[in-house]
């Protein structure tokens, strides 16, 4: 993909508006006008031979204001001013989208502060079985957070009704910009709150396997006897490589 497409998609991305219910009054949301860093990544690469689109379950607050401002759903999407949410996007770090937390570049660009943690790494090393030496995993991919207010330290989210709402409309908007092949969660709970929509994207393959930070990523469990990790590398090798 050119670059100048993968602009295109990012703009076109920074347009989703959906409609909410707040307070039993239908608002309409502007997602990533609110909250611009949290638009999903796309490598450069995706869309070459394969589409793929992975994602995780929530940023993080651990600085006293930014756990302030999430505490409330309604505060964090609504009724905080715009200056208090940018105040926050730089988390204490430079400017370069791979080097703030709160940008999704820096989880899953080559050179992002955050592409060593295991949470991305373990997957990214998974994709290596796949990939040309030296090309980077994560090439065909794009990737973002499900839930769109951070969860508190590096808890998971305790996600209320707005946020699931938010959460899935936000995602079938990022589904029909990107028109993936396939669709990747690394969160049960994130899986489990978008799955009965599923059905509305019928051209789109949808999995999820155990959070790549968790024990179940290596320790083996159910009927096939299988690590997270080995299911999802024999899904990558049965249904998305091999084609």
């Amino acid at each position: 993909m050119t670059k100048d497409s993968r602009q295109q998609l990012k703009e076109q991305l920074k347009q989703v508006k959906i409609e909410v219910t707040v307070n039993e009054k239908n608002r309409e949301f502007a997602v990533f006008e609110r909250f611009p860093d949290f638009v999903p990544y796309i490598a450069k690469g995706y869309g070459d031979s394969k589409k793929i689109l992975l994602i995780w379950e929530s940023y993080y607050a651990s600085y006293k204001d930014s756990i302030e401002i999430v505490k409330s759903p309604e505060k964090w999407y609504f009724d905080a001013p715009q200056e208090c949410i940018d105040s926050l996007r730089e988390f204490g770090r430079q400017n370069e989208e791979a080097c703030r937390h709160w940008n999704f570049a820096s989880k899953m660009y080559a050179d992002g502060i955050d592409r060593k943690s295991r949470t991305f790494a373990n997957v990214a090393n998974v994709f290596k079985e796949f990939m040309p030496k030296d090309e980077d995993p994560f090439c065909y991919c794009a990737g973002y957070n499900f839930y769109l207010r951070p969860a508190k330290g590096a808890e998971s989210i305790n996600d209320k009704g707005i946020d699931k709402q938010i959460a899935v409309e936000t995602l079938k908007s990022v589904i029909n910009t990107l028109d993936p092949q396939y669709v990747i969660f690394f969160s049960k709970k994130s899986y489990e709150a978008f799955k009965c929509h599923k059905n509305e994207f019928q051209s789109v393959t949808f999995k999820q396997f155990s959070h790549p930070a968790c024990p179940w990523w290596n320790r083996k469990q159910g009927k096939d006897k299988l690590s997270a990790k080995e299911r999802f590398s024999q899904f990558l090798r049965d249904e998305v490589f091999n084609k």
